[in-house]
């Protein structure tokens, strides 16, 4: 099978539009025809130097598609099924698989930063020679083939909006009802308002925050977070006024939508004592924290991360579109600019330069 695909060949070069070859699916893959791919910040990361991985690749795994074959062996999905991906398919025997976090699976991390699946294959090639899958999915291609438990079953949602639950919404809500178990009636600071952290500000309004303060340098983001239900929206120079008026100790809980040091700091800073911070975006590799060790002593601060929501993908999707479903989780006013595949560099361009809504490629 070929398709044509978005090929990444480094930092500081621009993709080129490719026939790959595509192995064919073996009994437990389905292939899904590509619809909606979000360009999300992990990508980003890999365009802008700050995560070494293997090149050629195919970037992309936020998206949501239709499938069109499936293997011999595959139950509970058949051709004509729309399905949103997950970039966590659980190799089953690790520790942290067993225990309901796929997302943490040992094997997937190695296979990330190998750019292959989980099972060390690509089934990717160009002119013979071996290409990668960014974040063990690669999807910014027409089709994929994937293993089947990499394709959740998705109903109701149009496909453009589906494809950001494959990743923004799953961890920017999961964050705040999965890892951190906010509270009603509580108070959250949410740094950064950009595809993630809007999901953040949605996931506080769910859970019952009454004051939901988001701080993003982009006056168009601020604007969007108080759409979504932020109570306060802010430049990172007005925070600390802007929290004297509605959590003058500080937030109960605080979100790092960016993942930067300074933003992970700022975020401690912000959050009272006895606070819970919460790592969400992920930061270049590299980085280190230099921390007071007094936030935590003194002040007993809690500080933790989370991936993808900190919990099983297959869990908290069906959980995330009941929300959607009953109108408590919006998706479409978080859809930005689109673009066609053979215009990939002007979409990765537009989200470089901090596009309010999630970019997204169409096909």
């Amino acid at each position: 099978m070929k398709t044509r695909a978005a090929v990444f060949w480094g930092p500081d070069r621009p993709f080129t539009v490719e026939e790959l070859d595509v192995a064919p699916p073996r009994p437990h893959e389905v292939v899904v025809r590509m619809v909606a791919v979000g360009i999300c910040g992990t990508d980003l990361h890999s365009v802008k130097g700050e995560f070494q991985r293997p090149t050629p690749s195919v970037l992309g795994h936020e998206g949501a598609g239709v499938v069109e074959e499936v293997g011999s062996a595959v139950s509970g999905l058949a051709p004509g099924d729309e399905v949103v991906l997950s970039w966590a398919p659980s190799c089953g025997e690790c520790r942290d698989c067993l225990r309901g976090r796929p997302a943490a699976c040992t094997r997937l991390h190695a296979a990330i930063g190998a750019g292959t699946l989980v099972d060390g294959t690509t089934g990717l090639s160009l002119r013979g020679e071996t290409v990668y899958r960014g974040t063990a999915t690669g999807c910014l291609a027409e089709r994929m083939v994937v293993a089947s438990k990499v394709a959740l079953p998705v109903r109701g949602v149009p496909l453009r909006e589906a494809a950001l639950l494959g990743c923004a919404a799953l961890t920017g809500v999961g964050s705040v009802l999965f890892a951190a178990g906010v509270t009603p009636c509580s108070s959250v600071l949410v740094v950064g308002a950009g595809g993630v952290g809007q999901f953040v500000v949605q996931g506080a309004r769910i859970a019952g925050a009454t004051a939901i303060v988001a701080v993003d340098p982009v006056e168009a983001r601020r604007a969007q977070a108080l759409a979504l239900g932020a109570t306060h929206a802010v430049a990172p120079g007005e925070l600390e006024t802007a929290l004297a008026s509605v959590a003058p100790e500080g937030a109960d809980y605080g979100f790092d939508a960016v993942g930067y040091p300074e933003t992970t700091e700022t975020t401690l800073t912000f959050t009272r004592s006895g606070g819970t911070v919460v790592m969400v975006g992920l930061p270049p590799a590299g980085s280190r924290l230099d921390l007071d060790p007094a936030l935590f002593l003194r002040r007993e601060k809690w500080l933790t991360g989370t991936m993808y929501g900190s919990e099983d993908p297959a869990v908290a999707l069906p959980i995330l579109l009941e929300h959607v479903r009953e109108g408590r989780l919006e998706l479409g006013r978080l859809v930005g600019p689109e673009f066609s595949l053979d215009d990939v560099n002007e979409a990765v361009e537009t989200s470089l330069g901090g596009s309010p809504g999630r970019v997204l490629v169409t096909f």
